[in-house]
């Protein structure tokens, strides 16, 4: 099922929207911050390392229309997803306690058995032979 089938139709094409529309403000309005001063000595020429917003509007600002909505589809996607996930979490802090307690019993259970498994075979124990006799003391 498409995340554009679980929404309404006006909620998806107002979450494309605004993404589009976000993400060509921002690139219009970002601003690198300046580059720290280098001490002497050190290569000046040597290029900083971008954060993801500096990354981001870099490619969006290259990237062709036709692209932009394409990027654009498959993040306003995510946030569908999202939202519909969110909409069906149970609802009222009891329920969510209970839910989160089932989910640990649950987690519980599987790791004692990988723990399990994962151990190795013990060797069986070696029967003693048993004469009769008594050991002497020394």
């Amino acid at each position: 099922m498409e995340p554009h089938d679980l929404l309404p139709k006006r909620v998806a094409n107002y979450i494309h929207d605004i993404g589009v529309r976000s993400l060509d403000h921002l690139a219009e309005h970002f601003e690198a911050p300046a580059p720290p001063a280098t001490p002497e000595g050190e290569n000046a020429t040597a290029p900083l390392p971008a954060n993801a917003i500096q990354t981001l509007v870099q490619h969006w600002k290259e990237m062709s229309p036709e692209d932009k909505e394409l990027f654009v589809e498959h993040v306003s996607a995510s946030v569908m997803e999202v939202i519909v996930v969110s909409a069906t979490l149970p609802l009222g802090l009891k329920a969510g306690k209970k839910t989160v307690k089932v989910a640990r019993k649950v987690i519980r259970k599987q790791v004692k058995k990988v723990r399990k498994a994962a151990k190795p075979p013990k060797p069986p124990k070696a029967a003693k032979k048993d004469d009769g006799k008594k050991k002497k003391k020394k």
